[in-house]
């Protein structure tokens, strides 16, 4: 069989299971096959693929048919330009998820981060590594502490963090949320806290895409429910390492912005809180800002 005859053939079956873009789904899956480049198939599409080749694509696109998601099968991702590791024991880095990144990079800029001042920087729920690590490369004077309560999500985080060159600023702990914080003295230094973490509501789990409910880690998506479990925690928990004037940078889930500002306006200690849309015009990130301490 030919490249051209494998990609069309899978293609179809891609297509039959419901998947969206399944010939450049098919094309991907033929490139990790093939470790080639995408527009070397068409170069080469009248060529035959080896029997050995050929019996890996099919089962690739065997399992992606099965809903399996590309990333989980190819074992990776990008994220912000970069390239990172993804097991089935971390999320999928999502563009949603970049806007997190985006923002301390913008507002470590008006605190002179990046010009040398440094800054302490604190990741909770950091799955892969995606956001820590890029910001360690994006704020080179950063120092990024990561936690997450997952030991196998953290081995892949680790592992990014050193195929990118961070891993002497990046230092991942395991834990529930502040809790492996407590040894690094902390308190009051932080100039971010940034989290995406889990967010949906259990009675909205089942009506997921089967690609999130039966392979992406539960634990890492679950929050209770009404999908503000880790809010509540996460909200007072972070006054006590942000410095003032730091910013607690939060994803959130769709529908979920006027109860999240609600639970931190009830807190009582955050100021400017704004929710930044993300490419569909969801509410997807909200920052604020720790106020003074109150006399």
């Amino acid at each position: 069989m030919t490249i051209g005859q494998a990609l069309l053939q899978a293609a179809g079956r891609l297509s039959l299971s419901g998947i969206l873009g399944a010939r450049t789904e098919a094309e991907r899956l033929l490139c990790h096959v093939l470790g080639c480049k995408r527009h070397e198939l068409f170069i080469r599409s009248n060529e035959e693929l080896s029997a050995g080749a050929l019996s890996e694509f099919l089962d690739c696109a065997g399992r992606r048919a099965l809903r399996e998601p590309l990333q989980y099968i190819i074992g990776k991702e990008e994220f912000r330009g970069l390239e990172f590791k993804v097991t089935r024991d971390t999320l999928i880095p999502r563009p949603e998820t970049e806007l997190l990144v985006e923002q301390a990079v913008l507002l470590a800029k008006t605190l002179e981060i990046t010009d040398g001042y440094g800054g302490i920087f604190i990741d909770l729920c950091t799955g892969s590594g995606c956001v820590a690590v890029c910001l360690a490369k994006e704020i080179p004077s950063a120092v990024v502490y990561a936690a997450d309560i997952s030991k196998s999500a953290l081995e892949t985080a680790r592992e990014n963090a050193k195929r990118h060159g961070v891993a002497d600023r990046v230092i991942f702990v395991e834990g529930d949320l502040f809790d492996p914080l407590l040894p690094f003295d902390l308190y009051g230094k932080a100039s971010f806290i940034l989290s995406n973490p889990p967010y949906v509501a259990k009675a909205d789990f089942e009506n997921l895409q089967p690609e999130i409910k039966d392979y992406e880690p539960a634990g890492a998506l679950l929050a209770g429910l009404d999908g503000l479990e880790f809010y509540r925690r996460i909200i007072p928990g972070s006054l006590d390492y942000l410095k003032q004037g730091g910013y607690l940078i939060m994803e959130a889930g769709c529908g979920q912005a006027e109860d999240l500002l609600k639970l931190i306006e009830e807190n009582g200690m955050f100021t400017g809180m704004e929710f930044i849309k993300d490419q569909h015009g969801i509410d997807r990130v909200l920052r604020a800002r720790k106020a003074a301490a109150r006399l």
